[in-house]
């Protein structure tokens, strides 16, 4: 039987509507790209304020420098502690070297993929000054918990919702939670512009120092004569062109994860005969995922991993991801953080040392994870075949 081809890909097609593309074709005509050269980006981020319930809303180049103009508004000591997943993007790393602070992971739930509460708290020292609870593949973290482990420690909780645009917990938008949240808008999200990023907040002060603090530290609320670069940031400033495209998906991003959902059940009903042998990523009660991805892993071990993907690629012509977003933790494949000393020099995490064995959830679960073909493009039928597959695949390897 020959198969049609399945890849899997957080990059594909996501097209503005022919009655979406007129701000974008203003922009065009009008020569005036920059952020403060139009009001666009302003009017963009007065929507994404609303929608992620917060009164601020700053725009920036990506998902990365959100975190980035986070870390510069919160100001922490040079050395500060601040407790992050390692199942996830290093953009989720970066920003915290760059401001002199220390990485720390903690492990993870390996049923959410997400971190864990009580492993985050284990972590905790004098030093610490923040918790970043990533909402891995859309699903949403232990907020609570978070909660009040920032609480009981006088900690700042940050969301990192880049890979969960209108997750909700607890009757809430992800995002609206955190003292400060920040997102992606790079071309896997659910909504895009190529690249892109936001962060929110309801603090005044927080908002105005992350605006300018992706803006150079330069003071533009001041008049030019008065003006001065406040304090040391990068330029990492979003554009007009970026918002004409971003605006109207805003539009219609709940109607586009409703079809995620939607195809989300599908994949849950057809994958229940195999339930012995493939488990899928825990939605904590109260939450609903926006279905970033798709995770799976197998109950055996990595070797059944292995030898059902390639089954599934040879013989049934669909190609899955191993692990997530990585094969294995940020710890075990960034050199910068495998060789602190070395390519940490000058940067306060030098001292650090991040060991295999480090979080052994997450080290366990990426050997056995994986990701389908999974994205709102696909009709029911598609994806019901693509599930068949899976389906017909691990029982062709437990019989």
């Amino acid at each position: 039987m020959k198969y049609k081809r399945y890849e899997f890909s957080l990059q594909y097609p996501k097209p503005l509507a022919k009655n979406e593309l007129k701000d974008l074709i203003t922009v065009a005509r009008s020569g005036l790209f920059s952020r403060y050269a139009s009001d666009y980006t302003k009017k963009l981020e007065i929507d994404l304020a609303r929608y992620y319930g917060k009164k601020h809303a700053v725009t920036c180049t990506s998902g990365t420098a959100a975190l980035h103009g986070c870390l510069t508004a919160l100001n922490f000591p040079v050395g500060s502690e601040i407790i992050t997943t390692s199942v996830s993007d290093i953009g989720v790393v970066l920003p915290i070297i760059y401001e002199n602070l220390v990485p720390v992971f903690a492990d993870i739930d390996p049923e959410t993929y997400n971190l864990d509460p009580i492993s985050v708290e284990s972590k905790i020292t004098s030093k610490t000054k923040a918790i970043v609870a990533v909402h891995l593949a859309g699903s949403p973290a232990d907020l609570t918990a978070f909660q009040k482990l920032c609480k009981k420690h006088n900690l700042v909780l940050l969301e990192d919702f880049s890979q969960a645009h209108g997750a909700i917990w607890h009757g809430k938008k992800v995002g609206s939670i955190g003292l400060m949240s920040y997102g992606s808008f790079q071309q896997s999200k659910q909504i895009t512009c190529g690249e892109g990023g936001v962060i929110v907040t309801n603090d005044n002060n927080l908002a105005y120092r992350a605006l300018i603090g992706v803006d150079k530290g330069w003071q533009r609320a001041k008049p030019l004569e008065g003006r001065f670069y406040e304090f040391l940031a990068p330029n990492l400033r979003f554009n007009a062109v970026q918002a004409a495209i971003l605006k109207p998906q805003l539009k219609r991003l709940d109607v586009l994860i409703g079809k995620k959902r939607k195809l989300a059940r599908l994949v849950y009903k057809a994958m229940n005969p195999i339930s012995t042998y493939i488990k899928m990523q825990k939605i904590l009660d109260n939450c609903t995922s926006s279905y970033y991805s798709f995770p799976m892993y197998v109950t055996g071990d990595e070797k059944m991993r292995d030898k059902l993907l390639k089954l599934l690629n040879d013989k049934y012509n669909l190609r899955a991801a191993y692990g997530y977003a990585n094969p294995v933790p940020l710890y075990q494949c960034v050199t910068a953080l495998m060789n602190p000393v070395k390519y940490g020099k000058g940067f306060k995490y030098s001292k650090h040392k991040y060991p295999q064995g480090l979080c052994p959830n997450a080290e366990a679960l990426l050997k056995k994870s994986f990701l389908i073909p999974f994205n709102e493009n696909y009709t029911e039928k598609e994806m019901k075949n693509i599930v068949d597959r899976v389906v017909t695949a691990v029982r062709e390897i437990t019989s």
